[in-house]
């Protein structure tokens, strides 16, 4: 027989491991953005095109590096958010069992 057996702050550590994600993906995306515009391709048209190629890659539009890191750091969040609420789902639902358990005193 398989038994499954979780400790009492397993969501906790799980959130904690989604926010730690989060907290190192919001680093890398800032030092994305700090880095502002790509530059060094020249001034010749076909480098100037490949500066705006690489630029629109890492800060551009929806498919670019830092709108990606941001729905990263989206997911995360809410991922850890989601532990957390399981968690005191946990302990509540476990509260409520035991004391369904516990007898009834006679009046």
């Amino acid at each position: 027989m398989n038994e499954i057996r979780l400790s009492p702050g397993a969501a906790e550590q799980c959130a904690q491991a989604c926010a730690r994600f989060a907290l190192g993906v919001q680093q890398a995306h800032a030092e994305v953005e700090s880095r502002g515009e790509i530059s060094g391709f020249g001034t010749l048209p076909s480098g100037m095109a490949l500066n705006a190629k690489y630029t629109d890659l890492t800060s551009g539009a929806s498919g670019s590096l830092t709108a990606m890191m941001q729905g990263h750091i989206e997911v995360a969040t809410k991922l850890a958010d989601t532990f957390r609420r399981m968690g005191e789902q946990y302990v509540e639902t476990d509260e409520a069992v035991a004391a369904s358990l516990r007898p009834t005193e006679p009046r």
